[in-house]
């Protein structure tokens, strides 16, 4: 009587939780086909702004793993981790991920024509903002990199190494 009741306690709880068990791999499918459908429209924003999709891919990456909804202990926002101030100068909502990720393509291209093709450079601008590449310049010159915060530093070799996965 005893393994009946348990058996039927099994099948109840089975039964309850499998719906919960569809859901969630359901939502990972759909979360997988979501990260998809973001990386083809960073690619798209990069390109169509003149700039490489394959580093801008993994500045997004990098930035927020792609995630429209990150929000950074800073307070930068949504997929391409803008700051609300910066947002509103390029007139994007940060949220909205086609509005991110074209906006983060261009400023990248106005850096990139800024710093004369220096990526690096470019990165640096985008992560740390124009001043701190401006200091770093200024206080260490050639070595300016150096200068940066570790995680500019961090950010710029992340992206820019050809291992990156």
């Amino acid at each position: 009587m005893r393994k009946l009741l348990l058996i039927g306690l099994v099948i109840v709880a089975a039964a309850l939780l499998y719906p919960s068990f569809q859901a969630t791999a359901q939502h990972q499918s759909s979360s997988h086909a979501t990260v998809t459908s973001y990386v083809s429209m960073a690619r798209q924003a990069a390109t169509d702004a003149g700039i490489s999709p394959d580093l801008f891919e993994r500045q997004i990456e990098q930035e927020s793993k792609f995630d429209p909804r990150a929000l950074s202990p800073a307070g930068a926002q949504g997929i391409a981790q803008f700051m609300p101030a910066t947002a509103r100068a390029l007139g994007i909502d940060p949220w909205n991920p086609e509005q991110a990720l074209k906006g983060a393509a261009h400023l990248m291209a106005t850096y990139n024509k800024q710093y004369h093709g220096n990526y690096a450079a470019a990165l640096a601008a985008y992560n740390a903002g124009p001043g701190a590449v401006k200091t770093a310049v200024d206080h260490c010159r050639s070595q300016w990199q150096r200068c940066l915060p570790a995680e500019t530093q961090n950010y710029i070799t992340v992206i820019l190494s050809e291992q990156h996965n």
